[in-house]
């Protein structure tokens, strides 16, 4: 009797997750963060015709020295939900 109840819960649950999954996954914009804009320029080109599934941002404002940049704690914020961080240089 045990593992008939075991097996009926096991396949609830294995619907249940088989159903609220793919819903879920089909609602959800990718999130993309890049560091520089020769880089978000790409992306965007990559993305093409499928740009309303993603969100790209950009780090850096415009006149802002690539060198003495300091992330702001947004920046870090950002950087921490990505799904993808793009960057340039460093190890």
């Amino acid at each position: 009797m045990k593992k008939v109840i075991a097996f009926m819960l096991s396949l609830m649950l294995l619907v249940s997750c088989a159903v609220i999954i793919p819903a879920a996954a089909e609602e959800k914009k990718i999130s993309i963060v890049t560091t520089i804009f020769p880089i978000y320029d790409w992306v965007r080109e990559t993305v093409g015709n499928e740009a309303d599934k993603a969100n790209i941002s950009l780090l850096l404002d415009n006149g802002v020295d690539l060198h003495s940049y300091q992330p702001t704690a947004q920046d870090i914020l950002s950087i921490s939900n990505a799904d993808l961080f793009i960057y340039v240089g460093g190890e």
